[in-house]
């Protein structure tokens, strides 16, 4: 049985959220993303780190809910996932207006998996793995120069472009003779140091996007 907890960062809760209500052709408003992950944190069946509540000292009452997820929050990085495109790739959103909020009715463009039992990780971690839960960074192997010239080069030109390139775009776009110079999980290492932020992907880190804007 999948009884395991997820551990993720708000902003890939929301995505796999989305997701989960496209994969059932169902229409979903943000206060209903919200609700949703709010429940399954009141379940544990999801854990969101950086927004557990720190119960205080000297008898300080304890906080009716572990997680504090805050709607507004949750609205600011659904419209930045929405407006940088990260969504396409697999379904589009129509939003109508109801007379009070908007409204988004999902229409599947690839394939989205069903997810499988995730597995349990220490909470601290937010780096996601295949296809849940949390794991390190993955070990670093030295990069040549050339190829660490190459990211910097393709990521100006998808800033200058207003793109988000996924890491799976990037390993191949700095391929040499036809080899990747370094898995995905390596290149997202070099990339986060170069001061990027990465958007994870629940279902493959390939599929994670570098924030170009």
């Amino acid at each position: 049985m999948c009884n395991q907890v997820k551990s993720v960062t708000l902003q890939t809760a929301v995505l796999i959220q989305v997701k989960e209500f496209a994969q059932n052709n169902q229409k979903f408003s943000i206060h209903d993303i919200t609700r949703t992950i709010r429940e399954k944190t009141s379940k544990d069946e999801l854990e969101i780190p950086e927004v557990e509540v720190v119960v205080g000292d000297h008898g300080a009452p304890t906080p009716p809910h572990r997680f504090e997820i805050s709607h507004a929050k949750v609205k600011s990085l659904f419209d930045e996932l929405w407006r940088t495109g990260v969504f396409d790739p697999e379904f589009i959103l129509d939003r109508s207006f109801t007379g009070m909020y908007f409204e988004y009715t999902p229409k599947l463009v690839g394939n989205v998996l069903a997810a499988p039992c995730p597995v349990n990780v220490p909470a601290m971690v937010v780096t996601p793995n295949y296809p849940w839960g949390p794991a390190p960074l993955a070990p670093v192997t030295p990069m040549a120069s050339a190829d660490i010239a190459r990211v910097k080069l393709y990521l100006t030109n998808c800033a200058n472009k207003s793109f988000r390139p996924t890491l799976k775009k990037i390993q191949s776009a700095i391929k040499r003779d036809g080899v990747p110079c370094c898995s995905c999980g390596e290149l997202k290492s070099y990339i986060t140091a170069l001061g990027y932020t990465i958007v994870d992907d629940p279902d493959a880190i390939s599929k994670s996007q570098v924030a170009t804007v």
